[in-house]
């Protein structure tokens, strides 16, 4: 069963997968297979949910949509999704779609990394990186030869093979930061700034239900409150408090197209004791009411799943 939040979203761990090697030692913190098999085997995952680990999906074949955190990717070859813990998303496939798709958690990575080689990767940096990467055919190539090592790797458990998957998935980490685009590589340009953003986007995470002050924020991290707001302009061209604010209202649509809550439910889920309140502030924020946020949100995933249809099974 996945794990269970407080308001009851789906956010799976990686054995909740079958794992069609019965490799034991990979069964917490690692997963690769082809993406067909994994579709076929685990069709929860049909669902919107979440995770508590890394996801990495190369497409071969196929189309569809893929919607992650309520923005729409288009899946054809060469597509490439990296998603971080807590991102929600599902899909729309055809039925021809193949690839390869990986789990793995930040323990395993880190057991041969230091705990900064994560985050000094342009997709996992900041919370509001892209997820999505267009590779050309001879990147599709090259990341998908990397799939192939580490499926080798994992099948057939030689000596040393769980740091030879660690050495692979490292060079795949690498590779794919080529071909990351430099709008987005570009906001990112000193160590420090990164290692620093990424510790209160932690600590956001961590704390943003409690609606703690930014000076608590700033104690944490060692710094001055002015210090973190330069940060945060720097390296994403916004105050510390949207930074906060957006982490909440994420976790608020989330709730309010994932779990059966009533609004005010949510509002409580999120710390708001005056749920007219929280209402004002989403709609602020999002130019919608949370009711109107979610019929509009139904009524635009029942339409495309009519459109999915037509196209690929009554057309």
């Amino acid at each position: 069963m996945p794990m269970e939040s407080s308001a009851s979203l789906p956010v799976f761990n990686i054995v909740n997968f079958d794992d069609y090697n019965n490799c034991m030692c990979f069964e917490e913190n690692f997963y690769v297979r082809k993406f067909s098999e994994h579709v076929r085997e685990n069709t929860f995952i049909e669902k919107p949910h979440g995770h508590d680990f890394y996801l990495m999906l190369l497409i071969t074949e196929g189309s569809g949509k893929h919607i992650i955190d309520f923005t729409e990717y288009e899946v054809y070859p060469g597509a490439m999704y990296i998603l971080s813990p807590g991102q929600v998303h599902q899909w729309l496939l055809s039925k021809d779609v193949e690839g390869y798709i990986l789990f793995f958690t930040k323990d395993f990575f880190l057991h041969d990394f230091n705990t900064e080689r994560l985050t000094r990767f342009p997709f996992f940096n900041s919370t509001f990186s892209s997820p999505f990467l267009k590779l050309d055919e001879g990147q599709t190539a090259s990341v998908l030869l990397k799939y192939k090592l580490m499926c080798t790797e994992y099948s057939k458990r030689k000596n040393n093979f769980q740091e030879m998957i660690r050495m692979y998935l490292n060079a795949m980490l690498l590779e794919l930061t080529r071909y990351y685009p430099e709008k987005e590589r570009g906001k990112y340009t000193l160590p420090y700034d990164i290692v620093q953003l990424n510790k209160f986007e932690a600590l956001v995470d961590k704390y943003f239900k409690r609606h703690r002050p930014l000076s608590c924020y700033a104690e944490r991290m060692h710094i001055s409150e002015r210090q973190l707001s330069y940060l945060c302009k720097k390296t994403l061209n916004k105050k510390p408090s949207e930074i906060m604010l957006e982490r909440v209202i994420l976790e608020a649509k989330r709730l309010i197209i994932h779990s059966d809550l009533s609004i005010a439910a949510i509002s409580e889920e999120l710390n708001y004791n005056d749920s007219s309140y929280f209402i004002r502030l989403f709609k602020k924020a999002t130019k919608l009411t949370p009711e109107q946020f979610r019929k509009e949100q139904f009524i635009r995933v029942y339409q495309q799943e009519q459109k999915f249809l037509e196209k690929y099974f009554l057309g």
